[in-house]
C-alpha cells in the first residue's frame, strides 16, 4: 500500500535529521515523505535539499512564505501534493519508532482515523539525542528504563507510552478499544476521507485549540471517528515550552463551526463563499 507521510516542519534542522534517520530504518519501505514547511529560512531549505540526495524514499518539500503560524494552510497544500491514497501525519518535533509507518498501515480502514499517542522526552534526553543514536536504534527498548524513571520522578508525562504492546492477544487482553480525541502530531486516514470535510480549516492562525480538535469534530459529523491505539505507532516528542493559552480568535472559529454543525469547511483546500451564520450549515 502506497502512503504519504506528511511532516509539519519549521526551521528545526537537528530534529529533522533524526526523523530522517528513523525513516531510513522503517520496516515499511513503500512510502513517500511530504514536508509541510510553514516558512522555514534558507538554512533549513538548503539542508532539506542536501538530505534529499541521501534518502531511500521520495521527498516532496512543500513551502510557503513565513507570515506567522499558518500550519493548517501548509498542511492543506501538502495534502494536495501527496501522491499516496493513505496519509500519515507527524509533527517535526516528534521522532517515529522504526515500525511507525507499518503500524499505522496495519490499522488503516476507510471511514476511520487511526490515532497514536506520544512519548514525552525529558529536556536532557531531547538535548542529548543525536542522529547517530537514532540510527543505532536507541529509540526502542534502550531508552525505556530512563523514560519510565523520569515518569516516576514526575519529570514528564506520558512516558508509559514507551512500553510497546504489539501482540494481538496481549493488546486485546490489556487494552480496551477507545474511540477518542485526535492528536495532531500522530494520526492517519485515507485521503478521500479528509477531502470529504475539505481538509483543515485555515482560519486557525495560532497553535492550540482548533488545529486538530476542529478537524476531529467535523469528521465526526460525517460519521468518521478516531480510534486510539495506545502503546504502538510510537513517537518520541521533544521537550519544549508549553503552548500558550488558546487565543480568542481560535475559540471563536471553533465555536462557530460547532454551533453551525459545520463538517465541510469553506475555508479549507477548496475555497468557497461561507454560508451565513443563520443558514443552519
Amino acid at each position: 500500500m502506497r502512503c504519504s507521510l506528511i511532516i509539519s516542519v519549521y526551521n528545526d534542522i537537528r530534529f529533522l535529521a533524526m526523523i530522517f534517520e528513523s525513516l531510513k530504518r522503517q520496516t515499511e519501505k513503500d512510502f513517500e515523505v511530504v514536508l509541510a514547511d510553514d516558512g522555514s529560512g534558507k538554512e533549513f531549505t538548503d539542508a532539506v535539499a542536501r538530505f534529499a540526495g541521501a534518502l531511500p524514499f521520495p521527498l516532496v518539500h512543500v513551502w510557503h512564505e513565513d507570515k506567522g503560524w499558518r500550519k493548517d494552510v501548509i498542511l492543506n497544500k501538502a495534502v494536495m501534493a501527496a501522491g499516496g491514497d493513505y496519509l500519515i501525519f507527524l509533527d517535526g518535533d516528534c521522532i517515529p519508532h522504526h515500525k511507525f509507518i507499518a503500524e499505522h498501515l496495519r490499522f488503516a480502514m476507510p471511514g476511520k482515523v487511526v490515532g497514536g499517542r506520544r512519548v514525552q522526552l525529558t529536556r536532557r534526553l531531547s538535548e542529548e539525542l543525536t542522529p547517530e543514536k537514532v540510527a543505532a536504534g536507541y529509540l526502542g527498548w534502550k531508552i525505556v528504563p530512563e523514560l519510565l524513571w523520569s515518569g516516576i520522578k514526575g519529570e514528564e508525562r506520558h512516558t508509559e507510552e514507551c512500553i510497546r504492546i504489539t501482540g494481538g492477544f496481549i493488546r486485546h487482553l490489556l487494552l480496551k478499544e477507545r474511540w477518542s480525541n485526535l492528536l495532531g502530531c500522530n494520526f492517519s486516514m485515507y485521503k478521500e476521507d479528509l477531502l470529504a470535510v475539505n481538509g483543515f480549516d485555515e482560519r486557525f492562525t495560532l497553535p492550540g485549540l482548533g488545529e486538530d480538535s476542529d478537524l476531529e469534530n467535523r469528521l465526526n459529523r460525517i460519521g468518521i471517528y478516531c480510534k486510539i491505539e495506545r502503546h504502538i505507532m510510537t513517537v518520541y516528542h521533544r521537550s519544549h515550552k508549553r503552548t500558550e493559552p488558546d487565543s480568542m480568535a481560535n475559540i471563536e472559529v471553533f465555536n462557530y463551526n460547532n454551533a453551525n454543525n459545520i463538517s465541510w469547511t469553506p475555508y479549507g483546500i477548496e475555497k468557497r463563499e461561507a454560508p451565513a451564520p443563520d443558514a443552519g450549515e
